[in-house]
């Protein structure tokens, strides 16, 4: 039975915490769809609006697209939605505490927001443990989901690759990273009262279950 929310989410979570998988659970089990920035950035410039061409220019130029410009492209795409009545998971916004203040700001829109919480063990463990075909780019993890053939993909015979980033030393720096430019945010949202944190050490769909029960509570209210 799909579950009916009226409640928009904010997931956050270390690279490792599971979020993108979660969102997936959540958008199978739940009326929310999963509105991911990525996404929204490569829709304007497809579509070649005024901002994805002023994006388009910077990210050729290898430059950050500034908060001002990124703010626009989210309020555009999240308005559309509440305008048709959905609601969303945000994936990859907020990323800064100004940008969480700006969210904060937006009138009529109601935000849950969770971070998943996980060890550094459990995360290497996940990252550093993924495969993935060079040729077709299946995915693979040697522990949760091996191919039938140890090293090989199953759909057609390539050998594995780790990507790079999912090398330790390189997961261990992502870490590093996320620790001090999250830190403020989950902050913003913890003094507000509004951080709700869930074990993700958890099967994806326990987590996703988790999450629902609360967002149910939310939504009575």
């Amino acid at each position: 039975m799909i579950k009916q929310i009226n409640k928009n989410v904010l997931l956050m979570g270390q690279p490792g915490a599971g979020k993108g998988t979660v969102a997936g659970v959540l958008t199978q089990k739940s009326n929310l769809l999963h509105l991911s920035t990525g996404n929204i950035f490569r829709q304007e410039i497809s579509n070649q609006t005024e901002l994805g061409l002023k994006v388009k220019d910077i990210v050729t130029s290898g430059g950050y697209v500034p908060d001002e410009i990124t703010n626009q492209i989210v309020k555009k795409a999240i308005t559309k939605l509440k305008d048709n009545g959905e609601y969303f998971i945000l994936d990859g916004f907020p990323r800064t505490s100004d940008q969480a203040k700006f969210l904060s700001s937006l009138p009529g829109f109601d935000f849950v927001v969770f971070e998943l919480v996980v060890s550094k063990e459990i995360i290497l463990e996940r990252l550093n443990g993924r495969r993935l075909c060079p040729t077709c780019s299946a995915g693979y993890h040697i522990k949760y989901q091996p191919p039938k053939v140890d090293g090989l993909c199953d759909k057609d015979s390539s050998v594995l690759i780790q990507r790079a980033d999912d090398a330790e030393d390189k997961i261990i720096e992502r870490l590093k990273v996320y620790d001090e430019k999250t830190l403020p945010l989950l902050n913003f949202y913890q003094s507000n009262g509004e951080l709700i944190q869930i074990d993700a050490s958890l099967k994806p769909e326990e987590v996703a279950d988790k999450i629902l029960e609360i967002l149910e509570k939310n939504s009575k209210i």
